[in-house]
């Protein structure tokens, strides 16, 4: 079966360790709760982030623009009952069962990449990608969490019943 130009089990064999590796991508029973607080995390990212820019700490910057985005789709994963413990697995996931279920738009799993991508390279091994391009991240961070957040409240039963069926194609492949 062909899956975004690859096979689906190409795609699973390049992160088969998220479903093999213990207690990371695995189906749980959604959870109304810890999507307020995920929801809520989100919102405390937004807020520090806000600090981090008027403190000039780029990156802080980084790092609390990624959270605020990678909380709201945890609290997405939530809804759904899908656990993750291994972001590069949950950014994987956001794409496979979400994206590509067309559920999301592909420009949020396309930002939410990229600024991991710049808060690890920061954060590990000290790049300096230049404070447009951070600042570029930060201003995003609002509109991305609104918009998954709008996802979250529209998810319908069927979307739900999608998702884990998906997920469940690729776990078994």
């Amino acid at each position: 079966m062909k899956c975004g130009g690859i096979t689906m089990e190409e795609k699973k064999d390049s992160y088969s360790f998220c479903f093999r590796k213990a207690g990371n991508l695995k189906i749980i029973n959604p959870n109304e709760g810890l999507v307020g607080v995920y929801k809520r995390k989100s919102r405390s990212a937004l807020n520090m982030l806000e600090s981090a820019k008027e403190k000039q700490e780029d990156e802080w910057i980084l790092d609390t623009s990624y959270y605020a985005k990678y909380f709201m789709v945890y609290a997405l994963f939530m809804k759904v009952g899908i656990g993750s413990k291994i972001h590069d697995c949950t950014i994987f996931a956001l794409n496979s069962l979400f994206v590509e279920e067309k559920i999301i738009d592909k420009g949020i799993y396309d930002e939410l990449e990229k600024s991991k991508e710049l808060r690890v390279g920061a954060l590990y091994y000290d790049k300096n990608f230049g404070r447009e391009e951070i600042l570029k991240r930060a201003k995003t961070a609002p509109e991305f969490c609104l918009k998954v957040e709008s996802v979250i409240d529209k998810l319908t039963n069927s979307d739900v019943e999608r998702v884990r069926n998906k997920f469940k194609v690729l776990k078994n492949i």
